[in-house]
């Protein structure tokens, strides 16, 4: 088959956003969401709920200021995926013609969808952390 007939590769900008950096953008934000529930969830019931019966104050201290920073923590970690999915999206924009409409109908351009997709979760999962955010600082311990 001669060099013109092939078939384009579907990404061929995979060299400027590296698949590690592209799979960061799109899990990144989730992971941390997700890690931030359970460990939020887990501390707080061992805090308050040990046994069979609840307690009045948390059973160790620094309960109060744990969560927070674990939120705190989390948005970071989204936002940081959110920034390198972006920056893997400047990389590879390029990657066919047509913009993000085309991106979105045909599906072209493998690693700017992956960015693309890694902003949109990476976002809205950073939006999520923060909506949880009043819930840990109004709520009282126990």
């Amino acid at each position: 088959m001669p060099v013109s007939a092939r078939p384009s590769h579907p990404s061929p900008h995979r060299a400027r956003a590296p698949l590690p950096a592209l799979v960061f953008g799109l899990v990144g934000g989730p992971a941390a969401w997700f890690i931030q529930l359970l460990v939020s969830f887990g501390l707080g019931q061992e805090a308050c709920y040990p046994k069979a019966v609840p307690l009045s104050a948390p059973a160790f201290g620094g309960l109060a200021t744990a969560l927070p920073v674990m939120e705190v923590a989390a948005i970071l970690i989204a936002l940081a995926a959110a920034i390198t999915a972006y920056i893997c999206w400047r990389r590879s924009r390029g990657e066919r013609a047509g913009g993000g409409h085309r991106l979105v109908d045909i599906g072209e351009g493998r690693s700017r969808f992956m960015a693309m997709a890694g902003i949109l979760t990476s976002l809205g999962f950073a939006g999520a952390i923060v909506f949880t955010l009043p819930a840990i600082l109004a709520v009282r311990g126990c």
